[in-house]
């Protein structure tokens, strides 16, 4: 009886850390990116939290994959964007992103 208890154990610990060792050999080979990368943010819509013109860059909130981020963004636009200005993401290079005004999508 006591030889039956030691093996059922014995087993049990030796199924369960196989079971933990694969889920860590798992975790390792997945890539985590929560965030996604700038390319996420081509073709998507903005709002302009720091003004910015042709010669400045500003910041522009943008929601990517349900995260909502302000990135570094410049324009090749006439005039001023102002806070609040909705923008339209057209490229994303050198960590920052390039936007149009919304008039300018019409």
């Amino acid at each position: 009886m006591i030889y039956i208890v030691l093996i059922s154990l014995t087993i049990g610990i030796a199924i369960g850390t196989a079971i933990v060792i694969l889920i860590q050999i798992q975790r390792r080979a997945e890539v985590i990116n929560s965030m996604g990368s700038l390319e996420n943010a081509v073709g998507l819509w903005g709002t302009v939290e720091v003004p910015l013109n042709r010669q400045s860059r500003g910041k522009v909130r943008v929601t990517i994959k349900g995260s909502t981020l302000d990135l570094v963004a410049i324009t090749d636009a006439e005039g001023e964007l102002s806070p609040g200005d909705r923008v339209f993401v057209i490229a994303a290079k050198d960590n920052r992103i390039l936007v149009v005004p919304e008039d300018q999508m019409h």
